[in-house]
């Protein structure tokens, strides 16, 4: 088990909690805020093997950002530092946050 998966016990909250996108937006800045600086020491080779690529960080933020460019009504410089913060991370760590189109939901025709 990874050191950094210890490290973040509210990630489901934090992360999936779409509703609280729009109510708490400063939340949410200073996690983007504080994840970046966390991630900043971490050497961009760390997350290059797959196991380690595939981890729940990358899982958990991919959710964030799609709530993030999915909901609507939400403060404006917290997309932006979203989006900006996503920018980044596809840079710095070769991560990709593309949505698939496997993890579309299937519509079911009765």
């Amino acid at each position: 088990s990874s050191g950094i998966n210890a490290e973040w016990p509210l990630r489901p909250g934090v992360c999936q909690g779409r509703d609280s996108l729009r109510a708490r937006p400063q939340l949410y800045k200073n996690f983007i805020r504080t994840l970046h600086y966390h991630l900043k020491e971490t050497p961009s080779d760390f997350f290059v093997d797959i196991v380690s690529r595939n981890n729940f960080l990358t899982t958990t933020l991919k959710l964030f950002f799609e709530a993030l460019r999915e909901e609507e009504g939400l403060d404006g410089e917290l997309c932006a530092r979203g989006s900006k913060f996503k920018v980044h991370l596809e840079n710095y760590f070769s991560w990709d946050f593309s949505v698939d189109e496997e993890d579309d939901p299937v519509v079911v025709q009765l």
